[in-house]
Order: C-alpha cells, then sequence, then structure tokens
C-alpha cells in the first residue's frame, strides 16, 4: 500500500526516512545498493549475557556432531535451569527466524527438548551460544 492510499484514509501523515532503525529488538539498515541488513546483536548478547558464567570462549559451529543423539541416562536440569534453557531457546527461536537463519537446524532441535531437558541438552545449548559469542554481529 503507498503512502499516498493511506493518507486518503487516515489523513496526513509525518514521515521520517531513515537508515538505521531498532523496531522489535532487530536493527534495520538500509544499504546503498538498495539491500537490508537485519542484525539482533543487543537480543543475542542479552541470551550470551543470562548464562554468562557458563559460555566460555567461542565456537566454530552451532552444535557438534552428536546434535540429535540423545542420552536416555542424562540427569534431567533442576527447575531453575530447565526455565532458563526454557527461556534462552524461546529467544534464540525468534533470532532463528528473524535473522540468523545459520542456527536454525540447532534451534530446532532444542525446541523439542524444551519439555524434558537434560544435563546433555543445556552443554548443546552452551555450545551455540559459544558460537552466537563469536559471531554475534553476523547479518544473514
Amino acid at each position: 500500500m503507498a503512502l499516498g492510499e493511506i493518507e486518503k484514509k487516515h489523513g496526513k501523515l509525518t514521515t521520517k526516512r531513515v537508515k538505521k532503525r531498532t523496531f522489535v529488538g532487530m536493527d534495520i539498515e538500509f544499504m546503498e545498493n538498495g539491500k537490508v541488513k537485519i542484525t539482533l546483536e543487543d537480543y543475542i548478547k542479552e541470551c550470551i549475557n543470562d548464562l554468562k558464567d557458563d559460555v566460555e570462549g567461542t565456537a566454530a559451529t552451532p552444535a557438534d556432531k552428536g546434535l540429535f543423539e540423545i542420552n536416555e541416562y542424562s540427569p534431567k536440569l533442576s527447575k531453575e535451569k530447565h526455565e532458563n534453557f526454557h527461556s534462552i531457546v524461546a529467544k534464540l527461536l525468534f533470532v532463528s527466524k528473524r535473522a540468523r537463519l545459520d542456527i536454525g537446524l540447532t534451534i530446532a532441535f532444542l525446541c523439542t527438548r524444551v519439555s524434558r531437558s537434560t544435563e546433555e541438552d543445556w552443554k548443546k545449548l552452551l555450545t551455540l551460544l559459544k558460537y552466537l559469542q563469536g559471531t554475534t554481529n553476523l547479518p544473514e
């Protein structure tokens, strides 16, 4: 819908065109070549800071090769860790759908584990956070 059509229906509007805008946690930058760069750098840093004591260093990939392996004997997470796990996975699901397609597979798997998260799943989440720590400002 063009601005003129909107103004016909709602009256005169004041508009402001900017190169950079933050909207719903997304940093949106309009590039000179007509492309749009979307990052969620602050949002990712918030997820990492939620577990800053456990996230040390970086990882080369979002997941290790055993991502889809489930150890039935791995201890269940404590209530507090389980809530943190669920919260961070939900936040990173938003990130994966908006700006970081590279973490999509790992997040898809971790989403299947939120109702019965274990220590093994916690380690997988930490690997993902280490990867994000090393690639925080990577745009898609």
